[in-house]
């Protein structure tokens, strides 16, 4: 298993906009995707931080996966007629090495 993560360091009004972002937008489009075992996103408000993490069965499911599920993203801001939401600050990708 592996896993991915990203962190956004973001004003609060655009730390509210992630996390519709993410709610509306990201869960959706990625919810039962072929090799993601779990997603999880987490919200530091007083720090202006937020971060997810997605846990894979290997290391080359993100790359085949993402591509789809960015372009399902942002077909839907599009039709809603939002601008392209910004890049995480911060990323990375862990192999996992135990679990309880």
């Amino acid at each position: 298993m592996f896993l991915t993560w990203a962190e956004f360091d973001e004003t609060p009004e655009a730390l509210e906009e992630g996390i519709r972002h993410i709610t509306e937008e990201v869960v959706p489009a990625i919810k039962g995707s072929e090799g993601l075992i779990a997603g999880y996103w987490a919200v530091d408000r007083e720090n202006g931080k937020r971060m997810g993490v997605l846990i894979w069965k290997d290391a080359d499911t993100p790359g085949a996966v993402m591509p789809g599920v960015s372009a399902k993203i942002k077909a839907q801001r599009e039709t809603a007629g939002r601008d392209t939401q910004p890049g995480p600050d911060r990323t990375g990708r862990y192999e996992v090495v135990a679990q309880v």
